[in-house]
């Protein structure tokens, strides 16, 4: 995140691909996550019982898309990443069936000899959504015990503060992983894209995201200083 640009050497410095969607999801998660929080701070002591209803269910649901599409961009981000510098062919070949963290352990030291950290934090907010996500992909239902109303109340509070802490790291992943692969593959290369204002000249963080966007850079610049 300093002003030096950090360039690593690939098989590739440009290509022309089609269907490049890691992007849209990054947008539409950064979004979602941001309306999210906007809701959240409504005040619903003045709000009625089913305006509450439905303002509860609104965050909900845009707690799970920020989630899901965050999950989308990073997976979307890999696997073109590995189609551009190995070639689809090989991709899907040999990488593809690899599930998602792996990838973003592999993939990259196959292409230039680098991997993200596994000790960081970018890696350990990736594992939290790539879990996340699944629970939601592959939802389960589950037999609760209405015989037990203390366990039964307590079993749903975990799991609200589970589902809140995996809302609140779905951001933050794409924000961390962003930055590190600024020092693994280089600012050129990002698979992710580049959040460095000064070689990404449109970027604009929502004023709401903005303390998030801060925290990680500040993780990210201490780990690489």
């Amino acid at each position: 995140m300093n002003n030096q640009q950090n360039h690593v050497p690939h098989p590739r410095d440009f290509s022309a691909r089609t269907n490049v969607l890691h992007y849209t999801y990054f947008r539409i998660s950064e979004a979602d996550y941001c309306k999210c929080l906007e809701l959240k701070a409504t005040d619903v002591s003045k709000l009625g019982e089913e305006e509450a209803s439905n303002l509860g269910n609104s965050i909900h649901e845009l707690a799970i898309k920020a989630i899901i599409f965050s999950a989308m961009s990073v997976e979307a981000a890999i696997n073109d990443y590995a189609g551009k510098q190995l070639g689809d062919k090989y991709f899907q070949q040999h990488l593809a069936s690899l599930d998602l963290v792996s990838k973003w352990v592999i993939i990259p030291r196959l292409v230039c000899g680098n991997s993200i950290d596994k000790s960081g934090a970018a890696y350990n907010s990736l594992k939290i959504l790539v879990s996340a996500r699944n629970k939601l992909v592959h939802n389960k239902s589950q037999e609760m015990d209405s015989t037990n109303p203390h366990a039964l109340i307590e079993k749903l509070e975990q799991s609200d503060k589970v589902f809140e802490r995996d809302f609140y790291n779905s951001l933050k992943t794409l924000y961390l992983l962003s930055m590190e692969m600024d020092y693994v593959v280089g600012h050129m290369h990002n698979p992710m894209g580049t959040l460095n204002p000064n070689f990404k000249h449109t970027l604009n963080i929502p004023t709401i995201a903005k303390d998030l966007f801060n925290s990680c850079k500040e993780t990210v610049l201490k780990k690489y200083s």
